[in-house]
């Protein structure tokens, strides 16, 4: 039977690396409002919105509110109406849309990033959708190759008020110190030749995790962010996105990935922006309109 540690190297030893105690980084309030407003019309324009609406969930009497994610007020919860609910379908729009690379590349955001892993940071994926991702249980380190190591780090911009009840990111704090998942390890348990590849690991390591937050008796923490927030998390924190109450309930969230510039040989040299942060020109696959 596969255990984690059958996918993981031990973690390193404590230090300067593991950026504090909980592998997470919270800036409240530091998204720029024309930067954001901006990159909302640039999403809105290009992924069919329509708009929202009010989100009721029926309870077992066929009328009344039924949530167990939360004490909110419902009335405060939306449905999203649009084409692409989950945003753009390839990994690097940034590549298209001037307002999602201007605020992915703020001279302010990149400052954090190198103090937090001492080298220039280049974007290299977006997650565009204003719904969850629902994607379990994972750490981010075992997507790339092993010599990027702890040079990686992953951001979540709140674009507008986070209901508890949308589908929030948690977040287990200090498992980024636990162990160290490995791209070679889980590619002896699943075909990482599968574009699908990492959504795939899902089956393996979800159950396992979950053990492994009972055995340790850890800490989840939920994230229902005001907008403006930013979340900045380890390569090797465990995190998910967790499933709505209602389908396509309003999450209005931008994550970007980042890679130290001098660690990814297999990437195109980077850029730096008029901003002052860096990107991969990676040329993807235009998605159908």
């Amino acid at each position: 039977m596969t255990s984690l540690m059958d996918l993981a190297d031990p973690a390193p030893e404590p230090g300067p690396a593991d950026w504090n105690d909980e592998g997470v980084l919270y800036l409240p309030g530091v998204l720029d409002a024309d930067l954001v407003a901006a990159y909302q019309d640039e999403w809105i324009e290009a992924n069919g919105w329509r708009g929202v609406s009010q989100a009721y969930k029926l309870g077992e009497d066929g009328g009344h509110w039924d949530s167990t994610a939360s004490a909110a007020n419902p009335e405060e919860l939306f449905v999203i109406d649009a084409d692409r609910p989950g945003g753009w379908p390839d990994a690097c729009p940034y590549m298209r849309h001037d307002a999602l690379r201007a605020i992915c590349t703020t001279w302010e955001l990149a400052n954090v990033l190198e103090k937090l892993t001492g080298e220039p940071m280049g974007l290299h994926l977006n997650l565009t959708g204003w719904v969850s991702t629902q994607r379990n249980w994972h750490q981010d380190g075992y997507l790339n190759p092993a010599l990027v190591g702890d040079y990686y780090a992953a951001v979540w911009m709140a674009l507008d008020d986070v209901h508890p009840d949308s589908g929030v990111f948690e977040y287990v704090p200090g498992s980024h110190r636990w162990h160290r998942l490995t791209h070679e390890r889980i590619a002896t348990v699943v075909d990482v030749a599968d574009p699908q590849w990492p959504q795939h690991t899902e089956a393996i390591l979800t159950d396992l995790v979950e053990a492994e937050i009972v055995a340790r008796d850890a800490e989840v923490k939920r994230y229902a962010p005001r907008k403006g927030d930013v979340l900045l998390w380890h390569p090797r924190l465990y995190h998910r996105g967790t499933a709505p109450v209602v389908k396509h309930a309003y999450r209005p969230a931008l994550i970007a990935h980042f890679s130290g510039i001098r660690h990814r040989p297999d990437m195109p040299r980077p850029v730096q922006t008029e901003v002052g942060g860096w990107y991969f020109p990676i040329i993807t696959e235009q998605p159908v309109a």
